[in-house]
């Protein structure tokens, strides 16, 4: 008889959480490339819900942990902590699985990866995590103190502070809370192929609940969707993207119209290049460019499956390089620069535990040369759209100003013209396009518009 060597969605919630933690790769790239492993849709779930419940929570875990071992929990091989937080977490946030269900798969799991020293460990912590369910809290600590925000809402102390000083600890709070809720599936209509109204009714029965966005014309909210996006009634014809509303509105800011001429600087797997080729009515050109030839291809399929038939791409690493042959200037250029995604924690909260993001200056320098390599292929009455997916100061206003300060020929527009008449305008402050989760409901971004003047 021939053993299923496949892993149980405990074993693969493991498995992510100890890649998430050494890759760089982000996790719902990982995520994707596990799910298609479990037919059963509680299975994925499961999944799902484990590795994103141990990472909004992970903190709290770990001091919960501190409380069980007597002792910091970071003295246990990686895998044997990983396993305690999964256990617990199942314990206090879960209440589907019996809890002598949880010890017993814990412990098998413990002995599977090599270490039955350590079976009776894991029995006694998560056993005595049943008993004192209960009342079993973090330590008291100062109130709206960083640290007990930090402990409280399972982020890492230095953010906590971080946004402390500019927000004030209300405010903190509340970006938190909305950071911890599990966001909402938000497709955009792809207007080539369907109407969002059209949609609706297809996607009627995928959802718990489905509802237009408020902003975004061609945005739809699937809440507790039933199906993975790939299942979804419509995918397979390229009727939609998966696309947060706040990224939406982005396209919709880059303005590019039918005939001209669009640069996608930073395109990666083709988001928002499905979004501003629908809004040129798959007329005009369209380069896509990415350092990485692997999110390209993706990109490629991506836009077979939309219908959409205007975009060529090309590979450059635009901190060490600029195209001198692209044929003529672009009318528009959309600059997705790569950040570090502070402002779409909701969606990836792996990104709260890496310990690159406490320094931004490495962001904030990449984020002005990308500008400055880029702008130069921005014909003279043209504009370059800089976005990142990130409210702090160091990678929106700072690099904006840098940039304007080093290179006098480039000029900010303050001010969008008919800003009253687009879903813009609740959004544009400052001169700049800012929305923040706990304020908008959706993921917090930033964008700016640059021209230039003369020519290269």
């Amino acid at each position: 008889m021939k053993t299923d060597n496949r892993p149980t969605p405990r074993e693969a919630a493991l498995n992510l959480l100890l890649k998430s933690e050494k890759s760089a790769v982000p996790l719902d790239r990982l995520m994707e490339e596990a799910l298609p492993r479990f037919q059963d849709q509680r299975d994925r779930h499961l999944l799902h819900a484990l590795v994103y419940g141990v990472l909004r929570n992970r903190l709290r875990l770990d001091i919960l942990l501190t409380h069980l071992l007597h002792r910091e929990p970071t003295h246990l091989e990686p895998e044997l902590l990983g396993l305690l937080r999964i256990g617990l977490f199942q314990i206090l946030e879960m209440d589907r699985i019996p809890h002598r269900a949880v010890v017993h798969t814990a412990v098998e799991l413990t002995r599977k990866r090599g270490f039955p020293w350590a079976a009776g460990l894991v029995n006694a912590v998560l056993r005595r995590a049943i008993r004192e369910a209960e009342t079993l809290e973090p330590p008291p600590t100062q109130s709206d103190s960083a640290r007990s925000l930090a402990i409280r809402h399972s982020f890492p102390q230095w953010l906590i502070e971080t946004w402390m000083k500019r927000l004030g600890p209300e405010s903190t709070r509340s970006l938190c809370e909305a950071f911890n809720r599990i966001p909402p599936l938000v497709l955009r209509t792809n207007t080539l192929n369907t109407t969002r109204s059209a949609l609706l009714k297809a996607l009627e029965e995928a959802a718990d609940r489905i509802e237009e966005t408020p902003f975004s014309p061609d945005g739809i909210r699937l809440i507790h969707p039933h199906v993975p996006v790939f299942e979804l009634p419509g995918f397979v014809e390229g009727h939609f993207q998966v696309q947060d509303e706040a990224a939406q509105l982005i396209g919709l800011l880059v303005d590019a119209r039918a005939g001209m001429s669009v640069l996608d600087a930073c395109a990666g797997r083709g988001g928002k290049t499905g979004h501003i080729a629908q809004t040129m009515q798959n007329r005009g050109r369209m380069l896509a460019v990415d350092v990485s030839g692997e999110k390209l291809a993706v990109l490629e399929q991506e836009m077979k499956r939309l219908g959409v038939s205007i975009v060529e791409t090309r590979i450059c690493d635009w901190q060490i390089e600029r195209l001198s042959d692209t044929a003529r200037l672009f009318d528009r250029i959309l600059l997705d620069a790569p950040c570090s995604g502070l402002g779409v924690l909701g969606r990836h909260p792996d990104i709260r535990w890496r310990a690159d993001r406490r320094e931004l200056k490495p962001f904030t320098e990449r984020q002005i040369v990308l500008i400055e390599n880029t702008i130069s292929l921005l014909k003279p009455d043209g504009h370059l759209v800089y976005a990142v997916c990130s409210m702090e100061p160091e990678e929106t206003d700072c690099v904006i100003d840098a940039v304007l300060q080093r290179n006098p020929g480039i000029r900010r527009i303050e001010t969008l013209r008919n800003l009253s008449k687009t879903p813009l305008a609740p959004f544009w402050k400052q001169g700049a396009f800012r929305t923040s989760p706990h304020v908008d409901g959706m993921d917090g971004f930033f964008a700016c518009m640059l021209t230039r003047d003369g020519t290269p």
